[in-house]
């Protein structure tokens, strides 16, 4: 199977995104394959690669980056400082988990600031996106390997063909979860059913996109939900 590495400052062609609004500008959040590893970019993405654009973020935003190996196991990796955030290491897979922080709406906008320091909030919110994205296979990946909301193939994907379905399992902090909707690309395909599984049709060669998107209650005193966000990214053959 041919995969496309750039040289890390191309336009993205593997990515992740994001369901539900992580922020006030809900933008996305995805990881790029480049020569010796990674770069985590934000911006707009869309099935069509001309339709994508990058925007700057905080770096400050990453709360923490992991890489794996086919078994599961932890390898060591490096996070360079700068926006674009460049990752190195060799991973069969790469996550990274960022948040926007608290968000408040209120009758006159959305504000970049808890509940208990905005006027007349409407709506509160702490948003946290998970970007993971998979080059390699083995059966330790079949399983949760971080806390928060995680998308995961319960097969090899890689081996996968345009049309054919890829069975997941969706599980917040480690355990199935019910009921979560699942979209490939922009289209929500269904929800998970009571052992937090799934089937989705791929219907495109190339770069694979599955998001899925997740609230909790707050603390009430910060923010009333907690709105994790997750993506899952891989490359199948093009036909």
């Amino acid at each position: 199977m041919n995969r496309v590495v750039s040289r890390c400052l191309l336009t993205a062609v593997v990515s992740a995104i994001t369901l539900a609004a992580a922020g006030a500008s809900g933008h996305d959040r995805w990881l790029e394959r480049c020569e010796g590893g990674y770069i985590l970019l934000n911006g707009h993405l869309g099935s069509d690669i001309s339709s994508r654009e990058t925007i700057d973020y905080q770096f400050s935003d990453i709360i923490d980056v992991l890489c794996f190996d086919s078994d599961g196991k932890a390898v060591e990796a490096e996070v360079v400082r700068g926006v674009p955030a460049r990752i190195t290491g060799s991973c069969a897979v790469v996550y990274a988990l960022m948040s926007s922080g608290y968000w408040s709406e209120t009758p006159f906008e959305t504000k970049n600031l808890p509940k208990d320091e905005a006027w007349d909030p409407i709506r509160t919110w702490l948003s946290y996106e998970s970007v993971k994205r998979i080059d390699g296979w083995g059966e330790g990946l079949s399983s949760p390997f971080v806390d928060g909301l995680e998308i995961i193939p319960l097969r090899d994907p890689l081996v996968l063909k345009k049309g054919k379905k890829v069975r997941l399992l969706v599980t917040l902090d480690g355990k199935p979860a019910a009921g979560v909707p699942v979209a490939y690309f922009d289209s929500t395909r269904g929800v998970t059913d009571r052992q937090g599984r799934i089937n989705i049709r791929l219907g495109e060669g190339g770069m694979q996109l599955i998001k899925a998107s997740l609230s909790v209650p707050g603390d009430s005193i910060k923010a009333d939900e907690v709105v994790h966000n997750a993506a899952l990214v891989f490359e199948i053959e093009v036909e």
